[in-house]
């Protein structure tokens, strides 16, 4: 077993430490020795689901030597947990990486046969020396990750103020807020101490406390009075805050002649600055300050109190981050069933229903003890905790993140106004909405009103006949069943648009596959199952086809991997869906022919031109949506909605996309490449910074696309020539133009390119400016084809790139007359047999010389060529050489 640790009792140096290691050292695990302390466990109640580790109790359950041991922030074995120690094999490995001077290199405790690696360095927190590994070795960072190595150097180092802070610790506090290190959680967590007469001010400011409502925020103002100016209120004021966790602190304080007011806030939705711009001062939305002259402190408490009304905003509420619809589980289903629903959807907990109410809720380690002493056929109600803790649609985030820290629990279910199941809010919700600077709107759209329609008008107006009547019939069909039929999806989309689209997507709200069958039979038609997915597809003997499937919500059992499917509702099934345009459906059965289904303000984003997601995690479980948004929106010139702009850079600058198979992003390029567009979701795509995440060492640049749209304007020509001419490979000699071998080889591999494509790509890199030369000035076909030859179709793709329109017309010519051209009266045979010349590669030569002779002179005398090339070549020698062909 191999084991990352620190002294017992661990800080945020220690353990930050340990999490930055384990992302150089995956193989190891983090073992934390006593308990850690007061700020760490408070971290720890909230943020540790994110980070793996052990305790000493669960090292005990494990019963493995520790065969290689890396110490943290002490220099030796005396702090590390006894368990450990007592676990350490006789040849073990131990490194240690400190920064302490003062007890360098002291390491009782050791034994003899240890080998020891220390790696010291004189900083101000050990995490600088982590960070700096992390750094060297390239190794990317999450932003949680960012924020936890920011604290361990902050508290180490006094915020940057200790004199043992090195420049070190300042550059690599900057690299990690480059990469996402959230200040604000730093501060929640850093501890400082304060001066005598800061603390008097302190002590004051505690006993003169008043909580106030404001539109539903809790204020916490402040006061005190000194006779003389004490420095550092900020930090007084920074104490105060971090000490009692309070949401919002406004301190007034009198000192000598000057009033002070200093102000922090959590929350995203109280604008400070503006607030202290009232007094003549300023800072930022979260910080800021004022100075007035002396006036009253109960005059200042009351103006800050009439003013701060206008400066707060309704921000991100449980509505805008929360999960709907949700998936539940029965009081009366068994806790065998509840263990399924988990397994497929990873949930860690499911709300309880019973007659149509939430009853309570159950949690995975419930289900999990209950498996364990073969309980599965109870229900669940029997496991379930009915002390339920919700909130409602506006709850602030900053209330629920409360709510879960008191609670100590890690979701909560939201209701609406009816006291009805609207969504579920979790820990990972709460930790994304809090680090996130940006303001969502609605992604789920569960709060807006649904909308029913009648479009049979619209439907009798812009589709053909036959389209028609075949959806009056499927309808008719559903009625025969008892069950909602609806056309769905991109069908939908493009109706209301008016653009000619006959691909029929059916969902049904009961057995999609024996719907399709019965279909088949009504309209003679072959129905192809897979049952695995619900769905079927019904094909027509002219080639016409529909697709039908079972009302589903599909989930993900990790990012980017295809999905597992549960029968659904057609609200629940559309939600799954990419983005709101593709989110409705139109009823088919007779009662309510025609009718849209709206559940999400579909037609709004449509009418808009808005490309919106309608769940937060929608990059997340599928990141071919990142492409395929980019698709849309190029398609209908429409814009990508800020929230989703914004999930969509996150996810991508997280490496989503590259959990994902190549053959599913390569799928959706190739729909790309066929988009009238192309060139603009290519050129989309590369400003987002998502070509660099499908071809890692390739570089967007003017030049670049200037090559792309020659060789696309010049492509059909190409095509006509060569019929299989593929449009991923042809962009693709431009966009993998000049890589090293080896990450072609990983790139081939990934994205299925041919051995003999990533051949021509290298072979044309080096003849194609010497070509190019030729083209240009118009030589004659026998030297460009000395040099060209018969090449790859893909060699010829990608030297129009570099082609002007008449050196396309000559390349093209070219290659009309190589591939029309023949050797009539010679063959390799005919030179064996005549001129005794044994096969290899001089006979090889000789034919290919002839050869390009004729592209010049299309009535060249083949047999007296030969002649010509033999005596220039001195192949045959003497007289018998001679007389052999008279």
């Amino acid at each position: 077993m191999k084991v990352i640790t620190s002294h017992t009792n661990a800080d945020f140096d220690s353990f930050a430490c340990c999490v930055g290691l384990k992302k150089l050292k995956p193989d190891f695990e983090i073992v934390l020795c006593g308990i850690p302390v007061q700020n760490l466990k408070e971290y720890l109640r909230f943020y540790g689901d994110t980070f793996s580790f052990l305790t000493e109790s669960d090292l005990k359950k494990l019963n493995e030597p520790i065969d290689e041991l890396i110490i943290v922030d002490t220099n030796g074995l005396d702090r590390v947990g006894d368990e450990i120690k007592s676990r350490l094999s006789n040849d073990v490995k131990i490194t240690i990486i400190d920064h302490h001077p003062e007890i360098w290199p002291a390491s009782e405790g050791m034994a003899s046969g240890e080998r020891v690696e220390k790696i010291f360095r004189q900083v101000g927190a050990a995490t600088t020396i982590v960070v700096n590994m992390l750094k060297e070795n390239g190794i990317k960072i999450t932003s949680e990750e960012a924020t936890l190595l920011a604290i361990g150097i902050y508290e180490d180092t006094g915020s940057l103020l200790f004199s043992s802070t090195t420049i070190e610790d300042v550059e690599c506090v900057l690299y990690l807020l480059r990469n996402g290190a959230s200040i604000s959680v730093v501060a929640e967590y850093v501890r400082f101490d304060l001066t005598i007469d800061q603390k008097h001010i302190l002590s004051d400011m505690l006993q003169n406390v008043t909580v106030y409502d404001v539109d539903d925020y809790q204020i916490t103002i402040s006061h005190a009075e000194s006779d003389k100016f004490i420095g550092g209120l900020a930090a007084i004021v920074s104490k105060f805050w971090y000490t009692h966790s309070v949401e919002t602190l406004i301190a007034v304080v009198r000192m000598g002649k000057k009033t002070f007011i200093t102000a922090r806030t959590k929350s995203l939705d109280i604008d400070l600055a503006g607030l202290m711009g009232e007094f003549g001062g300023g800072g930022h939305k979260q910080a800021a300050s004022a100075t007035i002259s002396a006036a009253p402190v109960e005059e200042v408490i009351h103006k800050v109190l009439q003013l701060l009304p206008k400066y707060v905003f309704k921000g991100i509420k449980a509505r805008d981050i929360m999960s709907a619809p949700v998936r539940t589980v029965f009081a009366n289903e068994t806790i065998e069933d509840a263990n399924r629903i988990m397994e497929v959807t990873g949930h860690g907990g499911l709300p309880v229903i019973e007659e149509n109410k939430l009853i309570g809720i159950v949690t995975k380690k419930s289900v999990d003890k209950a498996m364990n002493h073969g309980l599965g056929k109870r229900p669940v109600k029997s496991i379930m905790s009915s002390k339920l803790t919700t909130a409602t649609l506006d709850t602030p985030v900053s209330v629920l993140k409360k709510m879960m820290i008191d609670h100590d629990i890690g979701r909560i279910p939201i209701l609406d106004e009816n006291n009805m199941l609207a969504g579920i809010v979790t820990r990972s919700d709460v930790i994304k909405a809090t680090n996130s600077e940006v303001h969502q709107t609605h992604l789920s759209g569960s709060t807006v009103v649904p909308t029913f329609t009648n479009l049979s008008k619209l439907i009798s107006e812009r589709l053909p006949n036959r389209v028609v009547n075949l959806l009056r019939l499927l309808g008719l069909y559903g009625f025969d069943f008892n069950i909602s039929v609806y056309v769905v999806g991109g069908f939908v989309r493009d109706l209301l648009l008016g653009i000619p689209n006959y691909d029929l997507d059916i969902v049904v709200e009961g057995n999609g596959i024996e719907f399709a069958k019965h279909v088949g039979r009504q309209l003679n038609a072959t129905v192809v199952p897979y049952d695995k997915f619900f769905t079927a597809s019904v094909v027509f003997k002219d080639g016409f086809k529909i697709d039908v499937a079972t009302a589903r919500t599909e989930y993900y059992e990790q990012p980017g991997k295809l999905p597992q499917v549960d029968i659904s509702t057609i609200r629940k099934d559309l939600h799954r869906r990419d983005f709101t345009i593709n989110a409705m459906a139109i009823k088919l059965n007779p009662s309510e022919y025609g009718t849209l289904y709206d559940f999400f303000n579909c037609q709004k984003d449509l009418k808009d031109g808005i490309i919106r997601v309608l769940y937060n995690l929608s990059f997340i479980e599928d990141p071919t949506r990142m492409i395929r948004a980019i698709r849309f929106e190029q398609r209908y010139d429409f814009k990508m909605e800020p929230s989703t702009l914004e999930l969509l850079k996150k996810n991508l600058e997280e490496n989503y996309l590259e959990r994902v198979s190549g053959a599913r992003i390569r799928q959706e390029i190739e729909k790309i490449l066929v988009e009238e567009n192309s060139l603009k979701a290519i050129r989309r795509m590369a400003e987002l910074g998502m070509i660099r995440h499908i071809f890692p060492k390739t570089y967007y640049t003017n030049t670049m696309e200037e090559k792309i749209k020659t060789m696309f304007r010049h492509l059909p020509r190409l095509q006509e020539r060569f019929e299989d001419l593929n449009d991923f490979y042809a962009i693709s000699t431009i966009l993998l133009e000049y890589y090293d071998l080896p990450t072609l080889e990983e790139l081939r591999a990934r994205y299925g390119y041919p051995k003999k494509f990533i051949e021509s790509l290298k072979y044309a890199e080096t003849i194609i400016p010497v070509v190019k030369s030729l083209i240009e000035s118009q030589f004659s076909f026998s030297d460009v084809y000395k040099v060209l030859g018969k090449s790859n179709p893909y060699v010829y793709v990608h030297l129009s790139s570099y082609l002007d329109d008449n050196g396309m017309a000559y390349l093209l010519k070219y290659i009309d007359t190589v591939q029309n051209t023949r050797l009539n009266t010679i063959s390799g045979k005919m030179l064996v047999e005549k001129y005794n010349i044994k096969a290899g590669p001089v006979l090889n030569s000789i034919l290919e010389q002839v050869f390009s002779l004729k592209l010049d002179n299309p009535n060249l005398d083949e047999e007296e060529a030969v002649k010509n090339i033999i005596n220039s070549l001195n192949v045959l020698s003497g007289e018998n050489h001679s007389s052999h062909g008279e």
